[in-house]
């Protein structure tokens, strides 16, 4: 098949690290192919919403009361995308939230069902589709089913080897597809150096800009990521596990590191509170709020725990004329990023050649459920990446930098999946000129 022909399409999703792994493929296949990726042309948008950026709720599945109702909502959407934009994508990529839904194995399905049923009813065409960070599921309508090795169970292992059609649809990596690099590290590390330029003369931020640029003159440095809860109690990230990243943050600042903590969206709001208060009296810690700010009631509910409300609401607008310091922060030299265990960023930064670490110690993980994230570390630690309670001995007690570290770099899986999807476009293509 002619790499003309070959564009991809999503649908929007208001979840960062799902459409960030969206982009990630997207962005693989443009650079295989030559065709530029535009996002705002890429993801199914309701009529209202002018870019995939402001979607806030999510689409899927088990929201609806039968399988029709969900397929007039996706056609009304694709009759949208065909409207706007003079494509026809081949390949239709979805991402596997399980901190959204207990059903994402059949959300994903009826979603690649649903649009698959559009191309066929339009005749449109040949379309693959294909599932990001799945786990093992005996999907119809899913062509490619990307799974990080970390999502596997001894069960799904076997159940590859005995299933040999389903092992064919099966596209195993180590660590997940993300759009994460170096040279984004470093553009955003120039602009965040612009903006502390910019404000360091402005009153309302004066303080934080100020222990930024006393982070910066350090020699060596670490930036604590911090994830968070989910719908469940499977992780429990509460305040004690705060108490200790602290506790951790102090001992390396006594022998000269700088440390920066940044929240997301799943970061607790007592979390927050707690980091950013008992940071204030500390010139070598700095907390940078990252979490969207409540702006109305609306989004003061409990329901609405992604978005920071609290005591702190309107120091934390202020201190936005910085900005979002990530992956900015990450940019400058000798500098260590750490993880909670939660997440999957650590394979972000790994893959991109950054010194990075691994928290667990004092983060509740229900092994039974969330058993990925404990792969995910087994995998990568020590190879990869170090643990952070190792490395804060081994800095604290034997002098141990960042830059010391040589750890492997992980490779990226977005090639391979690019090219998984263009081989499987081209076999099809092969079969119709057989038959």
């Amino acid at each position: 098949m002619d790499y003309a022909e070959i564009t991809s399409f999503s649908l929007g999703t208001p979840a960062t690290g799902d459409r960030n792994q969206i982009l990630g493929a997207m962005n693989a296949l443009a650079d295989l192919t030559g065709i530029p990726c535009n996002p705002d042309n890429a993801f199914l948008l309701p009529k209202d919403c002018a870019g995939y950026t402001e979607i806030k709720e999510s689409i899927y599945y088990t929201k609806y009361k039968n399988y029709e109702t969900f397929r007039t909502v996706i056609f009304e959407l694709m009759d949208c995308f065909f409207e706007k934009h003079n494509i026809i994508p081949r390949i239709f990529i979805t991402a596997y939230n399980l901190t959204e839904n207990k059903a994402t194995g059949e959300n994903v399905d009826m979603l690649c069902r649903a649009v698959k049923e559009y191309y066929k009813t339009h005749d449109l065409g040949e379309l693959i589709t294909a599932v990001l960070s799945s786990r093992l599921h005996k999907y119809k309508y899913v062509d490619i089913i990307n799974i990080p090795k970390h999502l596997l169970t001894f069960r799904s292992r076997i159940r590859l080897l005995r299933n040999r059609k389903l092992k064919k649809k099966v596209l195993l990596t180590v660590g997940t597809i993300n759009d994460f690099s170096r040279k984004n590290v470093k553009d955003k590390n120039k602009i965040l150096l612009n903006n502390l330029k910019k404000l360091s003369k402005d009153a309302d931020v004066q303080q934080q800009i100020e222990k930024l640029e006393n982070y910066r003159q350090k020699s060596k440095k670490v930036v604590i990521c911090l994830g968070g809860r989910v719908e469940g109690p499977e992780i429990v990230f509460d305040v004690n596990y705060a108490k200790k990243l602290l506790t951790d943050a102090v001992n390396l600042s006594h022998v000269g590191y700088g440390v920066v903590f940044v929240n997301g969206p799943r970061t607790p709001n007592e979390v927050t509170d707690y980091l950013y208060t008992h940071t204030l009296d500390k010139p070598d810690i700095v907390f940078q709020n990252c979490k969207k700010i409540a702006q109305d009631d609306s989004e003061r509910v409990a329901s609405q725990w992604r978005i920071y409300s609290g005591a702190n609401e309107e120091i934390f607008r202020t201190l936005q004329k910085i900005g979002n310091i990530y992956p900015g922060i990450l940019g400058f030299e000798n500098t260590l990023v750490v993880h909670s265990a939660d997440t999957y960023a650590c394979c972000e930064t790994a893959n991109a050649a950054l010194p990075t670490a691994i928290s667990s110690n004092g983060l509740y993980i229900d092994a039974s459920v969330r058993y990925d994230c404990l792969n995910l570390k087994s995998q990568l630690c020590p190879k990869y990446a170090i643990d952070w309670d190792e490395f804060v001995n081994i800095a604290c007690n034997m002098g141990i930098e960042p830059n010391d570290m040589h750890p492997l770099v992980l490779s990226s899986p977005r090639r391979v999946f690019a090219e998984a999807c263009i081989n499987r476009l081209n076999q099809i293509k092969k079969d119709r000129k057989f038959y």
